[in-house]
């Protein structure tokens, strides 16, 4: 007697063929159908959407069973620069053809990959989104993705890192050089574009490359090599060689230009200018009027010392208000009569020689700045008096605004020195 028993059948009376048969017959069914939906869908793991059971077309190419990731466009652009550093840059335009959400992907980057930064359509990626290994011959980059890329979107990526010239440079001669590369791709990926972009130096010159169906271009001094590939599911040669030629001086070429640009139009300037404005000749200042203005501008000087003097007396009490005043008059009405005469004096030389009015603007400025000076020591000493600030504020205050007094009459003294010196 044939019996069918199950976990929780085990009373099931099956002394009814018919019946017996029958559930044969549903159980069947029902492990056929689980067994397809197990072939017809897979899991998603990083970078791979899931495992088909039949094989896509896709532009017309059969794929394999697993590659099912679709990469719209991916470019990768090495830079060597003068001193034979190696920066890179992967583009990826990915797009989502499965009905599943993806919310990690793996990128293969070459080997020993480092200053690796990240960015998508979104903005910019953080390092704790980013997990970088080393393999065997190659770096593998996991993101999780900050935005998932649900079914039928695109999304940009653009990865940025540099390599170690001590590994992918070679130097054969003094000028001659040998970049290899191994390209690397997961093998679930199909790239309808693929390229490849090689930038030298300036000044170098394409000896030998090992790519098939590239092109060479120029744009100035520069040299590219393009190498592109479409509907690409496995590289023809993953080991890439290029050999070049390159002068190292060439790093100093481009300065070298600009400075005899500079130089050239700077003369042909100086040329025009000549040619349009004749030299003028320079008239002498007469000694005497030189001498003039120093003996003023010192006199000057001794009366505003004087007229601090006797305001410095007055505070300390040792002499009238009724003898300030007087004295403070005449100092003033002679220091009016000293600024008529070194403003008409000034108006001589500077007619004479304009090269003595940035001189004597100079010597204003600085004379303005001990005016102000002057009057701000006076406010600090006023406040002091009134109580409004304590000793030690106002000795900070003074020492300060002596300084800036000191350095200013450092500037008027060596003015007056050197029209002393050309009055002799």
């Amino acid at each position: 007697m044939i019996t069918w028993q199950t976990r929780d059948d085990n009373r099931l009376n099956m002394r009814n063929p018919d019946k017996r048969v029958l559930y044969i017959f549903v159980a069947a069914l029902l492990i056929s159908a689980s067994l397809e939906m197990n072939l017809a869908s897979g899991a998603t793991y990083g970078s791979y959407i899931f495992k088909a059971s039949s094989t896509p077309a896709v532009n017309g190419l059969n794929l394999a069973a697993n590659e099912t990731f679709m990469i719209d466009e991916w470019r990768r652009e090495i830079a060597v620069n003068a001193l034979g550093d190696i920066s890179a840059n992967d583009y990826y335009l990915i797009f989502n053809n499965q009905p599943e959400e993806i919310n990690q992907l793996t990128f293969l980057l070459p080997a020993d990959a480092s200053g690796i930064s990240l960015q998508d359509a979104y903005g910019d990626y953080s390092k704790d989104l980013m997990l970088i290994s080393a393999r065997g011959g190659y770096t593998q980059l996991n993101i999780t993705l900050k935005r998932v890329l649900k079914p039928g979107e695109r999304n940009e990526f653009l990865i940025s890192y540099s390599l170690p010239s001590s590994r992918y440079i070679t130097k054969g001669s003094w000028q001659d050089y040998t970049l290899e590369l191994n390209l690397t791709k997961p093998e679930d990926w199909f790239v309808r574009k693929f390229s490849l972009i090689i930038s030298l130096p300036e000044g170098a010159e394409v000896k030998d490359f090992s790519g098939i169906g590239y092109k060479a271009e120029r744009q100035g001094l520069s040299t590219k090599i393009i190498l592109t590939e479409h509907d690409l599911t496995e590289f023809d040669n993953t080991h890439v060689t290029l050999e070049y030629r390159y002068f190292i001086l060439w790093v100093a070429f481009r300065p070298m230009i600009w400075s005899a640009i500079a130089a050239l139009v700077g003369a042909a300037l100086f040329f025009i200018k000549r040619s349009l404005h004749p030299a003028t000749v320079v008239k002498p200042v007469s000694p005497s009027i030189l001498r003039r203005f120093v003996e003023s501008y010192e006199e000057k000087r001794r009366l505003s010392i004087e007229l601090e003097s006797l305001q410095r007396e007055f505070r300390r009490g040792r002499i009238s208000r009724r003898r300030l005043r007087f004295r403070r008059k005449t100092l003033e009405q002679r220091l009016v009569a000293l600024d008529r005469r070194l403003a008409e004096i000034k108006d001589q030389i500077i007619a004479t020689a304009g090269r003595y009015e940035g001189m004597l603007k100079d010597l204003e400025t600085a004379e303005a700045e001990i005016e102000t000076l002057n009057a701000d020591i006076e406010r600090v000493e006023a406040r002091f008096r009134r109580g409004e600030i304590s000793a030690d504020v106002r000795r900070r205050l003074l020492d300060e605004y002596s300084r800036i007094k000191e350095r200013a009459e450092n500037t008027v003294s060596r003015i007056l020195l050197r029209l002393r010196e050309e009055s002799m």
